[in-house]
């Protein structure tokens, strides 16, 4: 499963993705952090008219990570998904894209528990 880019805030240990060079609470320079590529839904919804610059619809969910990291996510479809599904998550150019997991990789995450 794939790695998501983030920092951690070494005076609070806040977590931040994207990561970021400061501490959003604290003038503290970030230190570097990895999380793992997967997370659950905690909100979901589809623009039928999206900002500028996106294709209709717009699908996007936000989902956290095992450490309490929330942020959007693009996906290409929101049928089917529900509050708390387990979402596999990556990043292509900067952007963050969620896909639903199959069996076999809800399997294989819960055997690396």
């Amino acid at each position: 499963m794939e790695q998501i880019a983030a920092s951690r805030c070494p005076r609070c240990e806040r977590l931040v993705v994207p990561p970021a060079p400061y501490c959003p609470d604290h003038p503290v320079v970030m230190e570097p952090a990895s999380l793992p590529g997967f997370g659950k839904v905690v909100s979901f919804t589809t623009l039928h008219s999206p900002p500028e610059g996106f294709s209709s619809p717009l699908h996007i969910a936000l989902v956290e990570l095992p450490e309490g990291a929330r942020f959007f996510c693009h996906g290409e479809e929101t049928r089917g998904l529900k509050l708390g599904t387990r979402v596999a998550v990556e990043a292509v150019d900067q952007i963050y894209y969620f896909s639903h997991l199959g069996m076999a990789e809800r399997a294989r995450l819960f055997w690396s528990r």
